[in-house]
């Protein structure tokens, strides 16, 4: 009978290694917004994908598969111009432009891909504002 707990906290442990990232995200601008996630997979490993597309006043999830961590999770914006903000840390990264992709190897300098500033995000809630 012991052997049951102790099997069940195994599965529990091993469990939370695949769990997935859940973000709010709203518009609030007057215009179709897109955005970018890069997000840590695993201690090495980063994903890279977009575009999702809000329209204005919009609000949906995003959920990001194979990400245990919202804090170890970047969000780019194609509405909002990034600005020097010490509560926000940026971090430069490759994207591709005008088609939806999603990159697990970084494309810095390939061809059709443009380097954009992403935020860390602070929360699982993310809000675009102009």
């Amino acid at each position: 009978m012991k052997k049951l707990p102790l099997l069940l906290g195994l599965f529990c442990v091993c469990n939370l290694s695949f769990a997935d990232v859940m973000i709010d995200v709203r518009n609030d601008t007057s215009e179709d917004c897109s955005l970018a996630i890069h997000a840590r997979t695993d201690k090495t490993k980063w994903l890279t994908q977009g575009w999702y597309v809000f329209a204005s006043g919009e609000e949906a999830p995003i959920i990001l598969h194979d990400v245990n961590d919202v804090h170890n999770v970047y969000i780019y914006n194609d509405c909002t111009k990034v600005t020097a903000n010490d509560k926000v840390e940026p971090k430069k990264v490759w994207v591709k432009i005008n088609y939806k992709f999603s990159d697990n190897e970084p494309k810095d300098h390939v061809n059709g891909y443009e380097e954009v500033v992403f935020e860390r995000l602070q929360s699982n809630k993310y809000q675009i504002t102009n």
